[in-house]
């Protein structure tokens, strides 16, 4: 999941800036509260990954894997995240579950990524988690409707069909459309 996440970041500074902007709503006020993190400053602060190492704890030895997909889609409703573990290491025993946790997030630092956040309304401070694709998949979805705008435009303006436009590059819909905008 976590090298997820970073190949996620990687596409959005590569395709859309090197900012995450969006808005979190304030669990207290519900204010929404602008945040503005630079990427850089998110994986230069993550630790490196610990290895996935068997956890050994006097005569007990539990191997375990990190979480996948899958996993979280079938431990979704469990309230206390045992399910994700039992998945994740059959073996483990419930007294070292808390240790076993641990491990796993220390391999996988990129699976949780949060921000702090200060409501400037009730001044209410929390750890939000910052999810790269919901930011990634914003972008696109801007980018699609920009794009959508862009082809009306021009169909509209020279009567070209869609696929006339996107045969186009980029340099020359971006000068037919400043034709089409400013004369």
């Amino acid at each position: 999941m976590g090298r997820r996440e970073a190949a996620l970041l990687t596409v959005h500074v590569e395709h859309f800036g090197v900012r995450l902007d969006g808005l979190a709503r304030c669990p207290r006020c519900a204010t929404d509260v602008e945040l503005s993190v630079p990427i850089a400053e998110l994986t230069s602060a993550m630790p490196p990954a610990a290895p996935v190492e068997p956890l050994v704890v006097g005569e007990v030895t539990v191997d375990w894997r990190l979480p996948h997909d899958d996993d979280l889609v079938a431990s979704a409703g469990a309230p206390d995240g045992a399910t994700l573990l039992q998945r994740c290491a059959p073996s483990c025993p419930p007294s070292l579950r808390a240790e076993l946790a641990a491990r796993i997030a220390a391999a996988d630092p990129y699976a949780d990524i949060t921000v702090e956040l200060v409501c400037p309304q009730c001044a209410y401070g929390w750890e939000a988690a910052l999810v790269a694709a919901e930011f990634v998949w914003a972008q696109l979805r801007t980018h699609a409707q920009r794009l959508l705008r862009e082809v009306d435009e021009l169909a509209r303006a020279y009567g070209w069909s869609e696929e006339q436009i996107f045969a186009l590059s980029q340099q020359r819909r971006d000068s037919y459309l400043e034709l089409v905008r400013h004369g």
